[in-house]
């Protein structure tokens, strides 16, 4: 399995650098899942509510590939604390994530335990925290 993301945000809010921490998450999920024959790879989008733009997903079989496409509001996120970005940001991606992966068969790949796996990895790096907590 490889992880990858990139992002798509304004200077407005710390989304793209909050994605950044995701790092040492898709790395373990990369190690423990090394023979699933995929690749996940998430876009980060904070973008003014004019657009429009929603969050989808992509499966392209012939390059092993599924697109995650999560678009968060540039509107709300720019008036938030970096804590309460972070909290927003990663319940958003969790529950996109969850939600999506249940609908795809990947071979070597237990999406229910990948997505346990996946908030008790969230958690190590400070994501997931209630509101209290952020």
């Amino acid at each position: 399995m490889i992880l990858g993301k990139t992002t798509d945000t304004s200077g407005l809010t710390k989304v793209a650098e909050l994605s950044d921490e995701l790092q040492p998450v898709f790395e373990r999920a990369a190690e423990k899942y090394a023979l699933c024959d995929i690749e996940l790879y998430f876009v980060f989008r904070c973008l003014p509510d004019e657009y429009g733009r929603k969050s989808s997903v992509r499966h392209v079989k012939a390059e092993s590939v599924i697109y995650f496409d999560l678009t968060v509001s540039e509107d709300r996120y720019k008036n938030w604390s970096v804590s309460k970005q972070r909290h927003a940001l990663s319940h958003a991606f969790y529950t996109f994530l969850g939600e999506k992966m249940k609908k795809y068969k990947i071979e070597h790949l237990d999406t229910e335990e990948f997505t346990s796996d996946m908030g008790i990895w969230l958690k190590e790096i400070g994501w997931l925290q209630t509101e209290e907590d952020s």
